[in-house]
C-alpha cells in the first residue's frame, strides 16, 4: 500500500513539473490588434498589435502590463479591479467607454471563458472627462500606489469603491 502511495505521489510531482505554465491561460495574456488609436489609463496606443498581460492578481486589485507585440518593451503598468459579466465569451474581449471623438478608452478586459474581468483605473482628471462624455461611471485614482479608488459618475461625483480616504485632524480656527 505504501509503495502504491509513493508511486502516485511521484507521478503527481512529475506531472506538475512537466506542465506548461507559459500559456496565456495561466498568465492571462491577450493580444490586442487595433486599426485605430485606443486609450488605456495614462497611454494612447497607435494602431498596431500589442500584448496585454496580467502581471499580478490580487483579491481586490490587479496589475496589468501593456507591452509591444514581441514583448520586449513594457509600455505601461496599470491597476485594475474585478468586473463581472453574465456569459463567458469566446476569445478575449475588450470593452470600451463610448466617447464621441478621440482615442477609444478601454474600460474592461475579459479573458476567454472567464466571468470575471478587469476594469481599468484611470487618472482622476481623465476619468472625469470620460465619465461626462460617456454618461457612465469610470474608475479613478491619483496613481498606481493610491490606496483609494473611486467611481466617477457623469456629474463628477466620486463614490469610493476601494480603500478609505485618509482623514486628517482639523484645527479649530483661532
Amino acid at each position: 500500500m505504501h509503495f502504491f502511495s509513493a508511486m502516485l505521489y511521484v507521478a503527481m510531482a512529475c506531472s506538475a513539473l512537466t506542465q506548461d505554465y507559459s500559456g496565456s491561460e495561466w498568465y492571462k495574456k491577450s493580444t490586442l490588434s487595433t486599426e485605430e488609436p485606443v486609450e488605456f489609463p495614462g497611454i494612447v496606443l497607435e494602431p498596431g498589435v500589442y500584448t496585454i498581460k496580467l502581471k499580478e492578481i490580487g483579491d481586490r486589485r490587479s496589475v496589468v502590463q501593456i507591452l509591444n507585440q514581441d514583448e520586449t518593451q513594457v509600455l505601461a503598468t496599470l491597476i485594475a479591479l474585478p468586473d463581472h459579466r453574465l456569459r463567458p465569451e469566446e476569445g478575449s474581449e475588450f470593452r470600451f467607454h463610448e466617447v464621441r471623438a478621440g482615442p477609444r478608452p478601454i474600460q474592461t478586459w475579459y479573458f476567454p471563458g472567464d466571468l470575471v474581468g478587469l476594469e481599468f483605473v484611470y487618472p482622476k482628471v481623465r476619468a472625469r472627462q470620460i465619465a461626462k462624455e460617456s454618461s457612465g461611471h469610470v474608475l479613478a485614482s491619483k496613481g498606481i500606489s493610491d490606496t483609494v479608488i473611486v467611481a466617477v459618475t457623469p456629474n463628477g461625483k466620486e463614490v469610493v469603491v476601494e480603500g478609505r480616504p485618509i482623514e486628517t485632524a482639523r484645527q479649530k480656527p483661532r
